[in-house]
């Protein structure tokens, strides 16, 4: 299959692509659960951000999508979940890997071929695809990242931004449905992170992925997101767009997060006694707001 395959529209009136109803998981030994009593559900193609503290159950989040828990990880797991139609209680990893691609914060862990289109080639070749298919999904894989003409590179020489694309590469040569990214920009600087946020954000716009995007940098949240769930303490706290996320100071302040500092800006404003025609999140809304305030 093509990796330059069409955008898919996002159809609301389709079943959910993710669902969680109540889910609560513990590690084995753990005294406490992990995530607690954890629902919402995910259409195709929405860019959801999944964001909170330290110790909220991002990770351990992210792996119940791609079946490692509790197929691998074992420990104790109640609710119903289903993802892209299956079951990750009874459905194993390789099933689920056609489905959900997983990327982790260090993509230096990922990574163990001595070439990188070894490396992008690998998983396909786990799938049984024949020579030529997997050529051709290794070939689009890297043109879609900015990785062509690295095929011959051994992919520890990489920068850490372009590892994280390799990375991204190796599961999008997969085609899955879903994509996972576990912090993928906190090791890099900020080049290389608004590099791979825009290699994840055409992952979205142009062939339709769903994206499911755990990470700290609250600006990245605003810029791209569709939708926000906030985890604190291992419940989820609220699921929302990011402008009633970000417009909401106390809730962020008890979840211990601090917003995008545009929107620190405008809540003084609002504070201060003026009136603001809109709130937003970004830069530039920023900057349209303060201009029209400034000829009103």
């Amino acid at each position: 299959m093509d990796i330059s395959l069409s955008f898919h529209l996002k159809d609301k009136k389709m079943p959910p692509l993710i669902e969680f109803q109540h889910v609560t998981y513990a590690y084995s030994k753990a005294s406490i659960p992990a995530i607690k009593d954890i629902s919402f559900s995910v259409e195709k193609g929405e860019f959801i951000a999944l964001i909170g503290p330290s110790g909220a159950g991002k990770s351990t989040l992210c792996y119940c999508f791609n079946g490692s828990i509790p197929q691998l990880f074992g420990g104790t797991m109640s609710g119903n979940l289903q993802v892209a139609g299956c079951d990750p209680f009874q459905d194993g990893t390789p099933v689920l890997a056609q489905h959900v691609g997983l990327v982790v914060q260090n993509a230096r862990t990922q990574l163990f071929n001595v070439s990188v289109i070894q490396e992008v080639g690998f998983g396909c070749e786990n799938l049984g695809l024949p020579r030529e298919e997997i050529l051709k999904r290794v070939s689009g894989a890297l043109e879609f990242v900015g990785l062509t003409g690295f095929e011959d590179r051994e992919p520890g020489a990489l920068s850490g931004g372009q590892q994280q694309r390799l990375a991204i590469a190796c599961v999008l040569a997969m085609n899955p449905e879903i994509l996972v990214l576990d912090e993928p920009t906190s090791e890099l600087d900020p080049i290389g992170g608004e590099q791979v946020m825009e290699v994840i954000a055409r992952l979205n716009r142009e062939l339709g992925k769903t994206i499911i995007l755990v990470t700290h940098d609250m600006d990245f949240v605003a810029k791209y997101a569709d939708r926000v769930l906030l985890l604190c303490d291992g419940s989820l706290f609220m699921n929302d767009v990011p402008q009633k996320i970000f417009s909401n100071f106390e809730l962020l302040k008890n979840a211990r997060i601090r917003p995008p500092q545009v929107c620190e800006i405008m809540h003084d404003l609002k504070e201060n006694g003026y009136h603001l025609p809109d709130f937003p999140i970004t830069l530039e809304g920023t900057l349209q707001v303060l201009k029209e305030m400034q000829y009103a």
